[in-house]
C-alpha cells in the first residue's frame, strides 16, 4: 500500500472507526433494546459484553488489517501465505465486504427517512400533532417516490466521499462530522435533561435491577454489543489498512469503544426523558418512536423544532459515519484488483447497491405482501446479514486470529503488553468465541 492512503496521526483512525461503531444502531436501535429489556439491568450486561466480546474481536480485526495493509479480502490472503495456512481464509473478507454492500442497500433507505425529517418542520398551531406526524410518516413509507429520492441523495453523499479517496474523503469526513456528531449528542442530552424527567431516566438507565435479566436478555445484550461496533463486515479490518504505524491497537480499540458506549448512552439520556416526560410515549415503542412520536413530543417543548432537527441531523451523521465504512471494503479490493479509478468503482457498486435499496423499498408499499420465509424483501436482507453472515464473520474472525495464527507471530505483530496480551488471547479464544457462537444459534431460532 501506498503511504499516500496511511491516515496522518492517531485521531484519523480513532474518529473513522468511531464512526464505523455509532450508527443507527446506537442511536436508533441501542434506546429501543433498552427499553425492551428492563433498562439498565439490559445496560450492564450490555457494558460487559462490549470489553469480553467486542474488544477482542476488534482488535483482531484491526490487527489482520494493518499487517495486510490491502483490503480485508487482500489482507486475509496476505497473513494465510504468511503462515502457510490455506488461501481459502480470504473468502472471510469476501463474506464481510459483501455484507457490508447488502446492509448498506437498506441502511440508506433508512438513512434517507432520517435525512428527509430534518426537513420535516410542523406548521404551528396544529391541534393534533400526533394524526400529523402519523400522516407524514404513512405519506413517507407508502410512496416509493418519495423514498427512492433520498435513498438516493443519501447514497450519491456517500458514494461522493468514498470516491474522492482515503485520505481526502474519508478521512476528511470524519475529522469533520464526529465533532459535529459528539457536539450535537451533547447538546440535545443537555436538552432533554433540562425539559424531560431527567430522574426516572437515570433510574432507568443506571439503577440495576437484575430479576429482570432472563437469558433472552442476556443474548439480546450479547447481541447488540456485537452488532454496535460493526464487526464482522470488513470496515473495521479496512480502516485497519490505513491506521499509522506506531498506532497501538490495545488503546485505540478502548477509545473506540469508550466513545461507542459514549454514544450509546448520551442517545438514551437524549431520548429517555423526553419519553418519560410524556405519558403517551413508551420506552419500548420500537423504531416508529424516533419518525411518529418523538417529532410530537419535541413539537409539544421549548425550542422543539431547533432540536428535533438538530436529533434528525444526529442520526443522518451517524449513518453516513458507518454508510462510508460500508462501502469502503468492496471498493478497496476492486481497486487492488482491477486498477481502475475508485470513482469509477464507487459509482458501479453504488448503482447496484441502489437497485437492491429499491427492493427494500418497495417492501413498505407496493412488495409489502410478497413474503420469502414468511419475509418481506427487506426483512430478508436484514435477517441474513445481521443473524447469519456478521455472526459468522465475527465468529470466524475469532477463530483465525485466537486459534490458528502462531501466539507468538500475534504477540509480535499486535504489540501489546504482555500482560495485556494474555488477557486479550484468553477472552478472545474462550469468551468472545462461544459467546458469538451462542449468538449466531440464539439468531436463527
Amino acid at each position: 500500500m501506498r503511504d499516500t492512503k496511511i491516515w496522518k496521526g492517531n485521531s484519523t483512525f480513532i474518529l473513522a472507526a468511531a464512526g464505523s461503531a455509532v450508527g443507527l444502531g446506537n442511536i436508533w436501535k441501542f434506546p429501543y433494546m433498552v427499553g425492551s429489556n428492563g433498562g439498565s439491568a439490559f445496560v450492564i450486561v450490555y457494558l460487559i459484553c462490549i470489553l469480553a466480546i467486542g474488544l477482542p474481536v476488534m482488535a483482531s480485526e484491526i490487527f489482520i488489517g494493518k499487517f495486510g495493509r490491502k483490503s480485508p479480502i487482500n489482507s486475509l490472503k496476505k497473513i494465510s501465505n504468511e503462515i502457510h495456512i490455506s488461501e481459502s481464509w480470504k473468502f472471510l473478507g469476501v463474506l464481510g465486504s459483501l455484507a457490508g454492500i447488502l446492509i448498506l442497500s437498506y441502511y440508506s433507505v433508512f438513512a434517507g427517512m432520517a435525512f428527509s425529517y430534518v426537513f420535516n418542520l410542523f406548521p404551528s398551531g396544529l391541534e393534533n400533532p400526533s394524526s400529523y406526524s402519523s400522516a407524514h410518516f404513512f405519506k413517507l413509507s407508502s410512496s416509493p417516490l418519495n423514498l427512492i429520492f433520498w435513498h438516493s441523495l443519501f447514497l450519491i453523499i456517500t458514494c461522493l466521499i468514498v470516491g474522492a479517496g482515503v485520505v481526502k474523503g474519508i478521512g476528511r469526513s470524519v475529522n469533520i462530522l464526529m465533532p459535529i456528531l459528539f457536539l450535537f449528542i451533547v447538546l440535545l442530552s443537555f436538552y432533554s435533561a433540562s425539559t424531560g424527567d431527567l430522574n426516572a431516566t437515570i433510574s432507568f438507565l443506571f439503577s440495576p435491577n437484575f430479576s429482570l435479566l432472563t437469558p433472552n436478555v442476556i443474548l439480546s445484550a450479547m447481541g447488540q454489543a456485537f452488532f454496535s461496533l460493526s464487526i464482522g463486515m470488513g470496515a473495521i479490518m479496512a480502516y485497519g489498512a490505513y491506521m499509522p504505524d506506531k498506532q497501538q491497537i490495545g488503546k485505540t480499540v478502548l477509545t473506540i469503544i469508550l466513545l461507542d458506549t459514549f454514544v450509546a448512552l448520551s442517545a438514551g439520556i437524549a431520548i429517555f426523558p423526553i419519553v418519560f416526560s410524556n405519558s403517551s410515549l413508551e420506552v419500548s415503542a420500537g423504531p416508529g418512536l424516533i419518525f411518529e412520536t418523538l417529532p410530537v413530543a419535541f413539537y409539544s417543548l421549548p425550542m422543539g423544532a431547533l432540536f428535533s432537527i438538530i436529533f434528525f441531523i444526529l442520526i443522518t451523521i451517524a449513518a453516513l459515519s458507518s454508510a462510508i465504512s460500508l462501502l469502503e471494503p468492496f471498493t478497496a479490493w476492486m481497486e487492488e484488483v482491477f486498477g481502475i479509478k475508485r470513482r469509477t468503482i464507487v459509482f458501479l457498486i453504488g448503482i447496484f447497491i441502489w437497485l437492491l435499496g429499491i427492493g427494500s423499498i418497495f417492501s413498505f408499499n407496493i412488495w409489502s405482501d410478497i413474503k420469502f420465509m414468511n419475509l418481506n424483501f427487506l426483512e430478508f436482507i436484514d435477517y441474513f446479514t445481521n443473524n447469519i453472515m456478521l455472526p459468522l464473520g465475527g465468529l470466524f474472525i475469532a477463530i483465525l486470529v485466537g486459534w490458528m495464527l502462531p501466539r507468538e507471530f500475534v504477540k509480535e505483530n499486535i504489540k501489546m503488553k504482555e500482560g495485556s496480551f494474555r488477557v486479550f488471547i484468553l477472552f478472545l479464544k474462550y469468551i468472545s468465541t462461544s459467546s458469538i457462537f451462542l449468538v449466531f444459534l440464539y439468531s436463527l431460532l
